[in-house]
């Protein structure tokens, strides 16, 4: 379970999340929705501590983000995002993005990552791109790609940053069945989206961000 508790952020004197609280399930989806600057990116750096809070709290699973102030490790492996540019390595294939990161960590050695990265490619139906680069794929494809990257490390919590923009209606349905395929695992995911449709596709909670608050 993700909890948020009573979270604040400001940027000089410009209060961008003011006493942010809510809880997430395990399996649930969470849609947040807003305009633009209402703070829903700052609120998701801040719980996957790509930000520091000012105040409040952010425990998964009873583990709390920070551990003397600094990022805890523990915390971190319970958190995926998959970005809104996906950020894959274009000089790296599909293989080579999924199990840079648990390599380099030592969290596994290459033939166990890679054992599990084809596990992965073969629950989303893209094991034969594996040896493929980025530029080789379709949008649906690379977004494939980046969620397998980001499933990788077993995440409790796994974040998307506007998954559906500039996709057309069958790439968005694609993505909406993606995302119930993943919670179904009791993987939790949360959705930064603009996309009202999109949100309506899943089987999801909503919340609306505005001026830093929870409306």
């Amino acid at each position: 379970m993700l909890k948020v508790t009573n979270l604040y952020k400001s940027f000089g004197d410009k209060t961008v999340l003011n006493n942010i609280s809510f809880e997430l399930g395990k399996g649930e989806i969470l849609c947040l929705r807003g305009k633009s600057g209402a703070g829903k990116t700052t609120l998701i750096r801040c719980i996957c501590n790509l930000d520091k809070a000012d105040k409040g709290t952010v425990t998964i699973d009873g583990v709390e983000s920070l551990e003397n102030g600094k990022p805890n490790k523990a915390y971190q492996d319970k958190v995926g995002m998959v970005s809104q540019g996906l950020d894959l390595f274009p000089n790296l294939t599909v293989m080579e993005n999924i199990t840079l990161a648990p390599v380099s960590r030592k969290l596994m050695d290459k033939r166990q990552a890679e054992q599990k990265a084809l596990e992965i490619l073969k629950a989303l139906e893209i094991e034969d791109k594996a040896g493929s680069y980025p530029s080789q794929l379709s949008g649906g494809e690379k977004q494939r790609a980046a969620v397998a990257r980001a499933c990788i490390l077993s995440p409790s919590v796994l974040f998307f940053d506007e998954p559906t923009s500039a996709l057309d209606i069958d790439s968005t349905q694609d993505v909406a069945k993606l995302i119930e395929e993943i919670a179904a695992n009791d993987i939790s995911v949360v959705i930064i989206t603009h996309d009202e449709p999109f949100c309506n596709m899943l089987k999801a909670r909503t919340i609306l961000v505005k001026d830093g608050k929870i409306e």
